[in-house]
């Protein structure tokens, strides 16, 4: 699975700039944050301020996908 943590937020209704504001950061820090690996911590910060599970934060694997594995 592949993280989707902008899919996440927009799914929402929300910015990025939003959840920087909630979480207590700058957007650039928050963006640092995201890129690349986040660590469990950012991901549960980010899933706390979208009051959320940090599972919804990745993309679910398409039927087609599930499917394929068989």
């Amino acid at each position: 699975m592949a993280l989707n943590i902008k899919g996440a937020i927009a799914l929402r209704g929300k910015t990025m700039a939003w959840v920087a504001q909630r979480m207590g950061v700058t957007l650039p820090t928050l963006s640092e944050m995201v890129s690349g690996n986040p660590t469990y911590d950012t991901l549960t910060r980010i899933a706390a301020a979208l009051r959320c599970d940090v599972a919804e934060l990745f993309d679910r694997p398409s039927a087609w996908q599930v499917k394929m594995k068989k």
